[in-house]
């Protein structure tokens, strides 16, 4: 098996995407022998790094707004989803009224999921690598630690603090005050060059939170993003979680394994000469055919084929000028 390190972005809800990668890394053969990441990526490589990947996919897949924060999920969901009758105005006022009152969101129940689903002891005991990084308020300071440098029965603290936003309660975790680590470095894949790696898988997310220039000469890197939206950091929506696994699944496998297509796959088992070849097995009289329908004023075949008909279906198609031949087809 080929054995990586794995960076994990932040970015709230939208880490669901991640799980749908690391399903596309195991079913691809390659073994995981560290693990990093910020927010909700130190929560999810933690998992990794117990071998409680099953647990943190089926959690993902069940994931309510109300799991992670003390709210109403159907209210939340009206919110963000902009469906609010009069009524509801009320509520999000008042709703607003508290959070300021009280200084942010009531993180207990994140608090609970850490509490359920955190063994301290298998993150220690596991032979892979597992870092994080978070924000010390008291003094300022980022600090990066992997699992070694965390005081013993601390490390749930540590992944709070890795995730600690500026709109939940303010509470000092062991004494000291945290931000989210994402906004010194959402992206720390550096963690694991200084350590030794060289074959490293960047997972991103693209959320709001700071990132340090890609500088991976050096490496044998290879960086996975997302290929559509994958929502909204705060969308702890069970359906919006199942669909970025997905396509975090899919975009996995094409970047791993040269996969061809969108939302699913396609082995190419042909050379670009085989495409080429079939284009121009193309009898005369369809290309003909397929002049005079875009159009097209009629020169030698396949000349018109490659140089007219061709690139008339790929503007027609928003294909780029620059595919391959197998992708057209």
């Amino acid at each position: 098996m080929e054995m990586y390190g794995l960076v994990l972005e932040g970015g709230g809800a939208k880490g669901s995407y991640h799980m749908g990668v690391y399903k596309a890394l195991r079913e691809s053969g390659i073994e995981i022998k560290g693990v990093v990441g910020t927010s909700i990526g130190a929560l999810n490589g933690a998992m990794i790094a117990q071998n409680d990947y099953e647990r943190c996919y089926d959690l993902w897949n069940e994931i309510t707004y109300s799991m992670v924060v003390d709210v109403d999920d159907n209210e939340i969901d009206k919110i963000m989803q902009l469906k609010l009758v009069k009524e509801d105005l009320s509520f999000l006022r008042d709703k607003i009224k508290d959070l300021i009152s009280t200084k942010g969101f009531d993180i207990t129940p994140l608090k609970n999921l850490l509490d359920e689903y955190i063994d301290e002891e298998k993150i220690r005991k596991s032979n892979i690598d597992f870092g994080m990084v978070t924000i010390s308020l008291s003094p300022f300071k980022p600090l990066y630690v992997f699992k070694e440098d965390i005081p013993k029965g601390e490390f749930k603290e540590y992944l709070m603090a890795s995730a600690y936003l500026p709109a939940f309660k303010s509470e000092r975790l062991g004494g000291k005050l945290y931000l989210d680590g994402g906004f010194y470095d959402n992206l720390p894949f550096k963690m694991l060059i200084d350590k030794g790696y060289k074959d490293l898988i960047l997972v991103r997310t693209h959320a709001m939170g700071f990132t340090k220039k890609l500088d991976l000469q050096g490496t044998n890197s290879i960086v996975i993003s997302p290929s559509d939206s994958i929502g909204r950091s705060f969308e702890y929506d069970s359906s919006r979680s199942r669909a970025n696994i997905e396509l975090g699944y899919y975009d996995g496998l094409r970047a791993l394994n040269g996969f061809k297509g969108h939302r699913y796959y396609i082995v190419s088992e042909k050379d670009q000469d085989y495409y080429l070849n079939f284009l121009l097995s193309i009898p005369e009289e369809e290309v003909r055919k397929m002049e005079e329908i875009l159009k097209l004023p009629e020169i030698p075949y396949r000349r018109s084929l490659l140089e007219h008909i061709i690139p008339k279906i790929c503007s027609m198609l928003s294909i780029g000028k620059s595919c391959s031949y197998e992708e057209l087809l």
